[in-house]
């Protein structure tokens, strides 16, 4: 047991394990990179990406051009900190960077990765009313963005949120604040949101709808009860005449979508003698 415990003090000394930092930027913009500190700035330094592409090489020693910069980067590195700033990153700039204290072998004293990403679109929230049942609201609210959209129903009093992140670190989320519904687009360095207020102006407005619908209908109906009833005689008798009654309508519709009727009557006595 006491021959494991040394093994693994010794180990320790030997071994540092260098955890990763994520960072994540705009494309265009610039990041530093900084390390914490290096156990012997003595040594040769380098800054590498992806592992094998060296960035910046740094020779303390040598006092003349000692700092040498490989690869079509635009970057500025501060002998004093040993700090990294990577300039107008492009998305092909995306991956692992590690700062390298050389001396007979390498250590690694510092190590992110990088994620360059665009601004996200802006999404576009729609709403599909349904027919109302039991005058109960019932509206389908959907989420677009990207190449993405999720979707939930606003039905009895009730809303489930809903929310996805794509690999591309893209979320799209359908949330609810008070009256206001929220689809919210959004990535780790930008955000932009479409909302629309209220659940029950969408479901008014398709109540409306179905009235203004019926409207039309219902003056049909109207006309053609007026069609039917034009040419009714009604008779009534008395000792000595008759009174022939005629009655018309005359239905218009409106461009609201209402009807407006009205009664036009004339009258005719007919005298008759009674046959003894």
């Amino acid at each position: 047991m006491e021959t494991v415990q040394k093994l693994i003090l010794v180990l320790s000394i030997f071994v540092t394990v260098t955890v990763s930092t994520d960072l994540y930027k705009q494309v265009g913009f610039s990041v530093q990179l900084d390390i914490q500190n290096s156990d012997n700035k003595d040594n040769d330094f380098s800054w590498r990406f992806n592992k094998e592409n060296i960035i910046i090489k740094y020779y303390p020693k040598i006092n003349l051009n000692n700092v040498k910069t490989y690869g079509p980067y635009k970057v500025e590195f501060n002998t004093d900190s040993y700090s990294l700033t990577l300039k107008n990153i492009q998305k092909n700039q995306s991956g692992l960077y590690e700062a390298v204290n050389s001396s007979q072998t390498d250590k690694t004293v510092a190590t992110y990765r990088l994620h360059v990403l665009d601004p996200v679109d802006s999404p576009v929230l729609s709403a599909v009313p349904h027919q109302l049942i039991n005058d109960t609201c019932n509206v389908t609210f959907t989420c677009r963005g990207h190449d993405r959209s999720i979707s939930s129903t606003y039905y009895n009093e009730t809303f489930e949120e809903k929310n996805e992140t794509s690999p591309a670190h893209i979320t799209l989320s359908l949330s609810v604040r008070g009256s206001t519904i929220i689809c919210n687009q959004s990535n780790p360095i930008s955000w932009k949101q479409h909302v629309l207020s209220g659940f029950r102006e969408h479901c008014s407005h398709e109540e409306k709808n179905n009235v203004l619908w019926l409207h039309p209908v219902f003056a049909s109906l109207l006309i053609l009860l007026a069609i039917a009833l034009n040419g009714i005689y009604q008779q009534i008798s008395s000792d000595n005449e008759a009174v022939l009654t005629k009655v018309v309508w005359h239905c218009t519709s409106t461009t609201a979508g209402s009807s407006h009727c009205e009664k036009e009557q004339t009258t005719t006595k007919v005298e008759y003698k009674q046959v003894p």
